[in-house]
C-alpha cells in the first residue's frame, strides 16, 4: 500500500498523559519516534509505518497557545479544548504531496476550511542528530460534526519522518489499514466525503458508509454495526452521541504471535466476531486499535 494525495496519512489520538499512554503503546508492541514537540504547546511521539503512521498527542506547555494562529484558530488551542471534554481519535491527517494545490482543491469541492498553516518542528534523526520538520497543514475541521474532522498534511523533509529504524515493531505492525466513526445516521456524513473522495470511492447504506481513500478505508458505522463489528468490545467513552471515531485498523506481518506478546506485557485484549483482535480504549487512549493480517506483499 503506496499512499497517495488525501489517503490516510495519520490518524492522531489525543491524551491527557502522554508519557503514561506512550509506556502502554510500547507494551502493545510499537517502538515509537523520539518525544518531539510543536511550536503551539503539543507533544507528540509517532507509531510509523512505510506510508503513514499513528500520532500520539498531548498539551505540554499551554501557554504556547496562540503560535502559528490562523486568524482565530489556534492547533494547539484546538487539542486543548479536544482535551476538556474527550481523549481518543479528534483527527485524523490526509496525505498531501502540495498543500496548496490539495487545499485549494477541497475548497473548490465545497468544504469549509480553517486555513493554511506552515510550521517547523524540533526533531532528531535516528542517530541522535538533531534536526527540523517542516510542515504544511490545510484544516478542514468539520462544523457540523467537529469529531469526524480531517486535515492535510504536507511534510517537506519526509526522510525525517519516514525513518527505517522506527518502522520496526515488535508487534510487526506494518500500515494503518482503515478508521472507524461511530454516528446514529452515517448517511449524514455522505457529503462530506463525497466532497473529499468523489462518489465512486463513497458508498454505504443506512448502517453504514464505506470511503475508499487510495491509502486505507474509512468507515461510519451505526450503533448496531459497532456492535456487529467489535462484538463485546468496550466503546470509547463519548460526552454525548454525536458522530466521533472510535478505532483505527492496523495491520501487521506477526499475527499469530501477537496473542503471546500481549499475554506477555499484560495488555487486555479481545478477539472479535471476524477473527480480528482488540486492544480495548482504555489501552490505547481511549480509542479501539483493531489488528489484522497483513495482506501479501503490503
Amino acid at each position: 500500500m503506496q499512499n497517495v494525495p488525501l489517503g490516510i496519512d495519520h490518524p492522531v489520538v489525543t491524551v491527557r498523559n502522554h508519557p503514561a499512554c506512550l509506556e502502554r503503546y510500547r507494551a502493545i508492541g510499537f517502538s515509537p519516534s523520539p518525544v518531539s514537540y510543536h511550536p503551539w504547546g503539543t507533544v507528540l511521539s509517532l507509531m510509523m509505518f512505510r506510508d503513514n503512521f499513528i500520532e500520539l498527542i498531548s498539551v505540554a506547555d499551554p501557554s504556547k497557545f496562540g503560535i502559528n494562529a490562523v486568524e482565530d484558530f489556534c492547533y494547539g488551542r484546538n487539542v486543548g479544548r479536544f482535551l476538556d471534554r474527550a481523549e481518543g481519535l479528534g483527527l485524523v491527517a490526509l496525505h498531501s504531496k502540495d498543500a496548496d494545490a490539495d487545499h485549494a482543491k477541497l475548497r473548490q469541492a465545497g468544504l469549509p476550511s480553517q486555513g493554511r498553516i506552515d510550521f517547523r518542528r524540533a526533531t532528531k534523526k535516528a542517530d541522535g542528530t538533531p534536526d527540523t520538520a517542516i510542515v504544511s497543514l490545510g484544516l478542514f475541521l468539520n462544523p457540523e460534526q467537529p469529531d469526524v474532522s480531517q486535515f492535510i498534511c504536507h511534510q517537506h523533509r519526509p526522510e525525517l519522518i519516514w525513518v527505517p529504524e522506527w518502522q520496526d515493531h515488535p508487534n510487526g505492525a506494518n500500515a494503518v489499514a482503515g478508521v472507524t466513526y461511530i454516528a446514529e445516521r452515517p448517511a449524514d456524513l455522505e457529503e462530506r466525503f463525497v466532497a473529499f473522495y468523489g462518489e465512486r470511492a463513497t458508498f454505504g447504506d443506512d448502517a453504514s458508509l464505506v470511503v475508499d481513500t487510495g491509502c486505507g478505508v474509512m468507515r461510519v458505522v451505526s450503533p448496531d454495526a459497532a456492535r456487529l463489528r467489535f462484538g463485546s468490545s468496550e466503546l470509547p467513552w463519548w460526552e454525548n452521541n454525536s458522530p466521533h471515531g472510535i478505532s483505527i485498523t492496523v495491520s501487521t506481518t506477526r499475527f499469530d504471535s501477537l496473542e503471546g506478546l500481549w499475554s506477555t506485557n499484560a495488555v487486555t485484549f479481545k478477539r472479535g466476531p471476524g477473527g480480528n483482535l482488540f486492544l480495548p480504549p482504555s489501552e490505547c487512549g481511549n480509542v479501539i486499535l483493531e489488528f489484522t493480517p497483513a495482506k501479501i506483499g503490503t
